[in-house]
């Protein structure tokens, strides 16, 4: 993404920030000269899909709607990292590598739940993947009801993470409780996701 800030360097003049902080005898030094300019922010994105026994269904189906859905809209600009992860994980794109995304939305679209739920390893996972790209944020996009049946507390599992959001299928008042909790502890959004009609929208407030 790219923003204009200010700085102390090359750019546009920004005038009113020069005389807020200018105290001294007129013209201005150049030191004293704030300037605005468009400045890169990277951020690498790892998408982690639940294709566990609780996701089965609907709610599998749904998110893998979703991470499809940016995985075409991403293009090669992002190659984000994704993993599917039941008691362990499955890396379906190495972060910072481009596919055929045919290909991989057909293998997102094909995922069906069955097995525990280790969200604790699977974010270590992320974390890992993120690790091998130059970025300013790192940002995991989790789709999941966020109830583990197995592994360790996956609130503990945040080291190297900058960012945790998560869309939550079909919420019960239980998960929605626990993608909430989790989410906060990443300092990160949860969405929930009840159709698939929520999924564009609650991608654009996460991500945008």
């Amino acid at each position: 993404t790219r923003r204009l800030g200010p700085g102390r360097s090359e750019g546009d003049l920004d005038l009113d920030r020069t005389l807020d902080r200018w105290s001294g005898p007129w013209p201005p030094g150049p030191e004293d000269l704030v300037t605005r300019s468009w400045r890169a922010h990277r951020r690498a994105l790892c998408l982690l899909i639940d294709s566990s026994g609780s996701m089965s269904g609907l709610a599998v189906a749904i998110a893998a709607v979703a991470a499809a859905s940016l995985v075409l809209a991403a293009d090669s600009r992002l190659a984000p990292g994704i993993i599917s992860f039941r008691d362990d994980a499955t890396v379906l794109q190495a972060q910072g590598t481009y596919g055929a995304p045919g290909q991989l939305v057909g293998e997102l679209l094909a995922l069906r739940g069955h097995g525990v739920t280790d969200l604790a390893a699977a974010l270590r996972a992320a974390a890992a993947q993120l690790t091998a790209v130059t970025a300013d944020e790192r940002v995991v996009l989790l789709l999941s009801d966020c109830l583990p049946t197995a592994g360790a507390d996956p609130g503990l599992a945040l080291a190297g993470i900058s960012r945790l959001h998560v869309l939550c299928p079909l919420p019960t008042a239980e998960s929605e409780r626990a993608a909430t909790a989790l989410a906060g502890r990443g300092h990160g959004l949860s969405q929930p996701v009840r159709t698939l009609a929520d999924v564009a929208p609650a991608l654009t407030r996460v991500l945008g």
